[in-house]
């Protein structure tokens, strides 16, 4: 068979695969997500990635934790966009995939095309994730409404453990918002003028993106009342 048969083939197959694993997710209950993903608990981890620059918090964190079940070989990941400079866990979701090979071409073969990649510890890791969560719950800022699952993945892991680094917050210790395309940013203004004052943290807004116009430290901008609520954070359409 010609090499381009054989490639339209297996891109025809993937295809199929990837469509399967989508319909599985949408048809199984948030219940049923669940029970897998704990039982994955009992499968060793197969490797941890982070974006290289992960030591910056001024930069997003895609974390990326994976299992593998040493039986049927499948893979279950669970990925964190973390913003250590004020939010906190901005998205999250889970996957799984028939093999290591699938996962690696599939997911971070995929998230390294906009940004470098690196293996961490399972334990920097969950540290990493952990300190962004801290840093945005006390500004009122709860994570995705997926890391309640996603965040099975990290149950045994030991963060406290690392003693290296993880940096939060942005210059001169403030936090740093940059807004986000699904961010309620009137919102999240209102929440960090209220509580920080108006110079107690910097930000970027990107008000004209075809333009590339952006909105930086304005103080006298009236963003709102702040309700007091818990502000539930999104980085989809959903």
């Amino acid at each position: 068979m010609p090499k381009d048969r054989r490639e339209q083939k297996r891109a025809r197959h993937e295809a199929k695969r990837k469509q399967k694993r989508q319909a599985m997710k949408k048809s199984l209950s948030s219940h049923a997500r669940k029970a897998i993903l704990r039982a994955s608990l009992a499968w060793p981890v197969l490797e941890c990635w982070v974006n290289k620059n992960w030591r910056d918090p001024l930069e997003l964190n895609q974390v990326i934790v994976s299992r593998q079940s040493p039986v049927t070989g499948e893979v279950v990941a669970a990925l964190f966009l973390v913003d250590r400079a004020c939010l906190g866990v901005k998205n999250a979701h889970t996957a799984n995939f028939i093999n290591a090979r699938a996962f690696r071409q599939d997911l971070v073969a995929l998230l390294s095309r906009n940004q470098e990649l690196v293996k961490v510890d399972f334990n920097l890791a969950a540290k990493i994730v952990k300190k962004g969560l801290e840093y945005g719950a006390q500004f009122g800022f709860r994570p995705h409404r997926d890391y309640e699952e996603a965040s099975i993945l990290l149950q045994d892991a030991d963060p406290d453990s690392v003693d290296v680094e993880v940096a939060v917050g942005g210059p001169d210790g403030k936090p740093n918002y940059i807004a986000g395309p699904y961010d309620d940013v009137h919102k999240i203004m209102a929440r960090l003028t209220h509580q920080l004052g108006p110079t107690g943290f910097t930000y970027i807004i990107d008000i004209s993106p075809e333009q590339g116009i952006f909105l930086e430290d304005a103080p006298t901008i009236d963003w709102g009342a702040d309700d007091g609520k818990d502000i539930i954070l999104t980085d989809d359409e959903r």
